[in-house]
């Protein structure tokens, strides 16, 4: 009886300090919400260090253990409003996981996403942490912000052994086509080299990132785009070449997805300008 006393009374602690944590109404817009790393970071400080006190005070006494879950399952799970606990998790791995963060080695990446995904263990709406993470996800590798290609792996697999093969299959997925497309255009370099290229699209520097479907978010194709002449003659001969590698699949181009680097000269003074295919 004396230890389940002190197993609720541990239960007590750590419902009061989590409330204390609790987001309070701000005038702040989601947006920033999201973008602020320090709500999930107290999250992720607190669970270290009950668990460390469960761990080195009560040799982890089962009971203990159970009185630490219950109390985070209760907190993370609560209904926030506006607020919403998976999206702020989603958004503190894109932070960690995106170039331009705080500088940290592999090692501390590593060991930060593995206590969040202690954390995320606790929360119900798995899905909707994973559809966010998804589009996330996605940004940073098509639009090449990731700041390690090995932390991606890492964060995937710690997802894949708390849920399973199942949850994380789009995600694997993703990267996978990441690593396709890298050999796709070395094979496209190739095949380019026997044939002139020159009269194909000029100088154009032209690359492709091929999609699966059912493994990237949902985009919309817009046919109605008129792409200028040279462009059109890069799509037409990647074409050519991808059909001649596989007769089961059929390329629809996503523009608004793409980027291009427009050189121009104004005066005597040349820029790049970066634009997105639509602009262009």
């Amino acid at each position: 009886q004396y230890v389940q006393d002190l197993g609720n009374s541990v239960v007590d602690a750590l419902l009061e300090q989590l409330r204390a944590l609790g987001p309070q109404p701000s005038p702040q817009a989601k947006a920033e919400i999201l973008s602020d790393p320090t709500f999930v970071q107290k999250l992720i400080d607190m669970h270290d260090r009950f668990k460390t006190i469960v761990a080195e005070c009560f040799q982890s006494d089962g009971l203990f253990q159970k009185s630490l879950k219950e109390a985070f399952e209760t907190f993370i799970n609560r209904d926030l409003g506006r607020f919403s606990i998976a999206a702020m998790m989603s958004s503190f791995c894109d932070r960690v996981l995106r170039k331009g963060g705080e500088k940290r080695s592999e090692e501390q990446v590593d060991a930060l996403m593995s206590k969040l995904v202690d954390l995320f263990s606790f929360l119900t709406d798995k899905d909707v942490f994973a559809e966010i993470y998804r589009n996330q996800l996605a940004k940073r590798l098509l639009y090449d912000t990731s700041a390690s290609d090995e932390a991606e792996k890492n964060v995937i697999q710690k997802l894949k052994m708390k849920c399973g093969a199942q949850f994380t299959s789009k995600l694997e997925g993703m990267i996978t086509d990441i690593s396709l497309a890298s050999d796709m255009q070395k094979q496209f370099r190739e095949y380019l080299s026997h044939r002139d290229s020159q009269a194909d699209y000029g100088n154009i520097d032209f690359s492709v990132t091929v999609l699966t479907t059912g493994f990237w978010p949902t985009y919309h194709p817009i046919d109605s785009v008129v792409l200028p002449m040279p462009m059109t003659r890069c799509l037409n001969v990647f074409t050519d070449f991808y059909n001649g590698r596989t007769q089961h699949r059929k390329l629809s181009w996503i523009h608004t997805l793409g980027q291009a680097v427009v050189g121009a000269r104004f005066g005597a003074r040349k820029h790049d300008l970066n634009c997105s295919t639509l602009q262009v």
